[in-house]
């Protein structure tokens, strides 16, 4: 329970640094006079950065026998808050030059995300219970009630406040971290710790992780659900970075926007929460598929919104889709993927939902610099639809009975 505690405490730190530096990444921009294409650039440059490096940093980490992991995860932290701080102390800086500074603070922000799950699933590894489910689930409760919070600041002081909300985090995060606990989060060796399916089985000698092409035709399925991943969240960040756009189209404000954005994470915390009972009854290949099927009826609701509420209803949906896909798909990667290499198959993973934000980011923007939101919307709507087609053939059968 203490590690639950602390692994809750990390989560919502990480994800209230989220809120702040970029679920209003657009209101920001906006107030520094860039176009709704120059913020897609600035997204699509973000997230496609984020996606090549994620997958290094993993392998990186992997690798390292002398670094702890979470002080590889401290000192990337430390940069970025300092970037953060330097945003909020030069706000009369030309405008490319704190872009420039808020893209280098979500990069490393995005990157280590596959790091901060390895954090949990090492110290499981080693015998300790966690509930990563309630923990995922307890930094979307953080995000919400940030959201709703910041929506009345910015509103009241305009978004310049957002750095230094976001730096004083990434001191906090840092700290806790680092104090997470004693232990060397270190992935076993194989000859130690030999993995179901490994080839040689017990005493097997020491290999290298499989590097990216032999990852791939280990696991070629795999790579085409990441593909309806890929484009399921193309259709989840469309929704996500424009929502300052769709909100202000159904007559809201930066406030109701904050109000909108900390519906949809509150109704994680209970979905998270409850993950892993769920997860015991049901396959969580099935819950996948599901969540993909959700994606996609968000999507059609917001794209059918007229209202500031009927837009509160459609972020409700997002219990059951992405609420139920982030610890789903982190089950799906264990069970799925050789635990030697898990820490590839979540990078993996979320490069995937990167480059659907990657996607987002530059559709959205020439959208709505052309035929507007409803168009933006369908768009994304469409992207779900054969996002959810793909992941139905691709997902492979697992087991139930929750880790």
């Amino acid at each position: 329970m203490k590690y639950t505690v602390k692994y809750s405490a990390i989560h919502s730190f990480y994800w209230s640094i989220s809120c702040s530096s970029y679920s209003f990444i657009a209101v920001y921009l906006l107030s520094k006079h860039y176009s709704n294409s120059g913020i897609g650039v600035t997204l699509a440059v973000t997230n496609l950065i984020s996606a090549l490096l994620q997958p290094v940093v993993a392998a990186l980490a992997d690798r390292s026998r002398k670094l702890f992991l979470k002080n590889f995860i401290a000192f990337f932290l430390a940069i970025a808050g300092l970037l953060a701080a330097a945003r909020f102390f030069v706000p009369g800086a030309p405008p490319f030059l704190l872009a420039l500074l808020l893209v280098l603070e979500l990069v490393i922000l995005f990157s280590l995300q596959p790091l901060i799950i390895s954090l949990g699933i090492r110290i499981i590894d080693g015998g300790v219970p966690i509930n990563f489910g309630l923990a995922r689930g307890t930094g979307s409760l953080a995000f919400a009630v940030l959201s709703v919070l910041l929506g009345a600041l910015v509103e009241r002081s305009g978004p310049e406040p957002l750095a230094a909300v976001s730096a004083a985090l990434y001191l906090v995060l840092g700290i806790l971290v680092l104090t997470f606990a004693k232990e060397r989060f270190r992935q076993p060796r194989p000859a130690e710790s030999p993995q179901p399916g490994e080839e040689g089985g017990i005493g097997a000698g020491r290999r290298e992780p499989p590097r990216p092409p032999a990852f791939f035709r280990k696991n070629r399925r795999f790579f085409l659900m990441l593909a309806g991943v890929t484009l399921a969240f193309c259709s989840h960040a469309i929704i996500g970075n424009y929502l300052i756009q769709i909100t202000e189209n159904v007559g809201g404000t930066a406030r109701e926007m904050g109000i909108a954005s900390g519906i949809a994470a509150a109704v994680e915390l209970p979905a998270m929460a409850f993950f892993g009972t769920l997860a015991k009854r049901i396959r969580c290949s099935t819950i996948l598929k599901s969540s993909l099927f959700f994606f996609l009826a968000k999507a059609l609701l917001t794209l059918a919104a007229t209202s500031v509420w009927t837009l509160y209803a459609a972020q409700v949906v997002q219990a059951c889709a992405y609420a139920q896909f982030i610890p789903a798909s982190v089950l799906y990667v264990n069970r799925i993927i050789g635990k030697d290499d898990a820490v590839k198959g979540q990078a993996f993973m979320t490069s995937a939902i990167t480059l659907g934000s990657v996607a987002a980011s530059l559709l959205g923007g020439r959208l709505l610099d052309g035929p507007g939101v409803f168009w933006m919307l369908a768009a994304g709507a469409a992207a779900a639809l054969f996002g959810c087609i793909v992941g139905f053939f691709s997902i492979q059968k697992t087991e139930a009975g929750a880790d």
